[in-house]
């Protein structure tokens, strides 16, 4: 899927866009023909290639229908390193996480959270790449924490207020009891190679909203597992082997989506 920022619709794309080269080489498009595309965190239809010279492309866009919802899991990851995390994001877009909390943790490098990955703005460019694969131009939210312990406040935060504001709101007693039923904090696990309690693989369905937490590459540390413990998460792993971030970060997201019957 191509996809197109609000307000691109029938503007001038340069050349130097990398959108130019799938288009002109991989897709071999000519002006007149029509591509699958959206618009980022809006519509999906197609869009009319009026013009493809040396200089840039035109694409106009027409909605279809909404693109379907983000799937109902938060991933929180130890913060990988910058290549790694690039990586990450783009993969877990695809998947349609409808949010990723990237957090320092004791045992990681705190150089990380300073890398050009986050300081210039480039996550963005990873998660529509991500949105492209899948077809489905939604992005995921992203955040950035210096602590777990600020991570995890900051989400218990977010819940609160969200469902304040939708009770405030709410005209009706059933739309009240709505609002309530969403803030609920579903299932909430920790992967952890030691001592888990649960194989991700393995189980009762999952109760949306799923909140997944994937460590480093050192792991967590106990003081960490106990600040999870505290916070209500229950311990799960993905077996005996020990896996790359990348790696457990996409097998527990994969396999929370299929516990959710998405997948």
């Amino acid at each position: 899927m191509i996809l197109l920022e609000p307000g691109e619709s029938g503007s001038r794309i340069p050349r130097s866009d990398r959108r130019y080269e799938h288009v002109r080489k991989v897709l071999k498009k000519k002006p007149g023909d029509r591509l699958v595309a959206g618009i980022v965190d809006g519509p999906e239809g197609s869009a009319l290639l009026r013009e493809l010279d040396e200089e840039g492309l035109v694409l106009e866009f027409e909605a279809e229908g909404e693109a379907p919802p983000l799937a109902p899991i938060v991933l929180v990851l130890g913060l990988p390193r910058p290549i790694q995390a690039a990586r990450i994001l783009r993969d877990l877009a695809s998947l349609g996480l409808s949010r990723i909390e990237l957090t320092l943790t004791e045992l990681g490098e705190k150089s990380y959270r300073q890398s050009e990955l986050f300081a210039k703005g480039e996550v963005r460019r990873h998660l529509v790449e991500g949105a492209e694969q899948a077809c489905n131009p939604r992005l995921p939210a992203v955040g950035v924490h210096w602590s777990l312990e600020r991570c995890l406040g900051a989400l218990t935060e977010a819940s609160t207020e969200a469902s304040t504001e939708a009770s405030t709101e709410a005209a009706t007693e059933a739309a009240t009891e709505a609002a309530t039923e969403a803030a609920k904090p579903g299932s909430r696990l920790v992967l952890h190679p030691y001592g888990a309690s649960e194989r991700m693989g393995s189980g009762e369905p999952l109760e949306p909203p799923v909140l997944l937490a994937v460590g480093p590459e050192r792991g967590w540390t106990e003081a960490e597992m106990r600040l999870f413990a505290s916070r209500g998460f229950t311990t799960a792993s993905l077996g005996g082997r020990i896996l790359r971030s990348e790696t457990a970060a996409l097998a527990a997201a994969a396999l929370a989506l299929a516990r959710l019957g998405l997948a």
